[in-house]
């Protein structure tokens, strides 16, 4: 046991990891705090759907990162210190690239479940890190660069300095900037400092962190989509009662199929938000057509670059389905 998860237990934030939790307490971890889009709509909605399958039976109590910063929340879930997980696949690279490359997957909810490509990412979590995924809430409103200045159309973004996990630093190295890393509680002053020239977030969602206030221009087209994983820790999961398992399998489908909608209509009321505070649009110069390719031919090379084999055969799988 790692002095992380000791500290945890020490403090008491881990006493369930003897697995004594009944399922009407369970614990979640949220990668964001509340003022982030995802965590208000998707962990939330999931807890609110829960609760409503159960009829009250089941209720879940969220933590976000400052309990336990975003990056190190898997190990802890993993373990049995908490139940319940809402992420993305972007914040456990160093585990599994798989979660990450779930975001070059077509986003239709229910071509993802019939062609087992749901089933695939739930088995591999299962077998390798002791999870069970619960939802895959996708939101098809893609990532998009916020930039500091207008993106100039000759220069594209030459010596300029963009904060960009895996996923997405080869697009930003084909317009000809260098991808950083930035933990994303510090994005607002490095970007405010300079230190930052822009960064690349999911559309929905900025507008909780007022990144457009040091950031306000926003560049189009937004690319890919972006998938969130709620997982539970499959022990926890494996002493749940069958209504209950399926109850919270339902509320997974069901916040899946809600969630697209929801990101739609989220995505026009905060482009709107931003604009009316000042934000203004721009190009990073791509089309739609290649800015996902782009995107999506690099979230499967960190499969690749993570998982080995195993990213390889999620890689020729999906691409066997046509997804």
């Amino acid at each position: 046991m790692n002095k992380f998860l000791k500290a945890l237990i020490a403090t008491g934030v881990g006493s369930s990891l003897c697995f004594s939790v009944s399922a009407a307490e369970m614990k979640m971890l949220t990668a964001w705090g509340a003022n982030h889009s995802g965590t208000a709509n998707m962990a939330y909605g999931y807890i609110d759907l829960v609760k409503e399958a159960t009829s009250g039976d089941v209720t879940i109590k969220p933590s976000g990162p400052e309990v336990v910063p975003a990056g190190k929340q898997l190990q802890p879930i993993s373990a049995g210190v908490f139940d319940l997980i809402y992420t993305h696949g972007l914040y456990h690279t160093g585990t599994t690239g798989i979660g990450a490359a779930i975001d070059a997957v077509n986003g239709d909810i229910e071509l993802r479940r019939s062609s087992g490509v749901w089933e695939w990412v739930d088995k591999h979590y299962q077998e390798t890190q002791n999870l069970k995924v619960l939802s895959i809430p996708t939101a098809t409103t893609g990532f998009r660069f916020f930039l500091k200045d207008e993106m100039d159309a000759d220069k594209k973004l030459e010596g300029k300095k963009i904060r960009a996990l895996p996923s997405y630093n080869k697009i930003v190295g084909s317009l000809g900037a260098t991808a950083v890393v930035i933990p994303f509680g510090e994005l607002y002053s490095a970007a405010e400092k300079g230190v930052i020239d822009g960064l690349v977030w999911p559309s929905v969602g900025a507008v909780g962190f007022k990144f457009h206030e040091v950031t306000p221009y926003l560049a189009e087209p937004a690319f890919g989509t972006v998938s969130y994983l709620i997982m539970m820790n499959l022990d926890k999961w494996n002493g749940l009662d069958e209504a209950t398992r399926t109850a919270m399998l339902e509320a997974g489908h069901k916040l899946e199929q809600n969630t697209v909608g929801i990101f739609n209509k989220l995505l026009d009321e905060e482009n709107s938000a931003m604009m009316d505070a000042g934000a203004k649009k721009t190009s990073i110069g791509y089309s739609l057509e290649e800015a996902n390719k782009l995107f999506a031919d690099r979230a499967m090379e960190v499969a690749v670059e993570k998982s080995g084999a195993t990213g390889e055969a999620f890689r020729d799988f999906v691409m066997s389905k046509g997804l």
